[in-house]
């Protein structure tokens, strides 16, 4: 069984995105520092036509002025670092796919959100896969990412001697 950390870590973080917006207690952590975004005049008018839904998925985001706005908190376990970033990052794939899509607003944002919020690919330590395995076992879909691609593999040893030339299994 091969595992894609990073496809597994995108369907968690969009699933606990969704029950957030299903929840009537979401879950947020608060930054240390808000954080100044300026956005284009396009994508400002989007967010503020947004700002509900960023809210029911944990985000606390206030409209500044302008074209600015203030992220005060994201969800809880989302990744903490570059949120202005992150957020136009957001904003780009909903103006992209968003056309495309006929998901719920929520759906879509937990998508863009969870797909670009996790993005490292450093190596794990035993306790991190540990976690990870545990956390995609309790989730409700653990076979793909939330584009459809699949989190897990199964190669079976046969096939692995088959295509490094063993043919009787030694």
């Amino acid at each position: 069984m091969l595992l894609d950390p990073v496809a597994a870590h995108q369907r968690i973080l969009f699933e606990q995105l969704l029950r957030n917006a299903a929840s009537s207690q979401v879950l947020r952590q608060q930054l240390l520092l808000p954080v100044t975004v300026d956005l284009s005049p396009d994508d400002a008018r989007h967010l503020r036509e947004q700002l509900e839904h960023f809210s029911r998925l944990g985000f606390a985001i206030d409209h500044f002025g302008g074209n600015t706005f203030l992220v005060s908190a994201v969800p809880a376990r989302f990744p903490p670092d570059n949120v202005a970033g992150l957020l136009r990052d957001i904003l780009d794939e909903l103006r992209e796919r968003g056309r495309v899509t006929p998901a719920s607003d929520e759906v879509r944002i937990a998508r863009a959100a969870a797909r670009h919020a996790v993005t490292t690919r450093h190596t794990l330590s035993e306790r991190e896969v540990a976690e990870l395995v545990r956390d995609l076992a309790r989730a409700e879909m653990p076979y793909t990412d939330p584009n459809g691609q699949p989190v897990m593999i199964n190669i079976p040893f046969a096939e692995i001697d088959r295509r490094f030339g063993r043919r009787d299994g030694g």
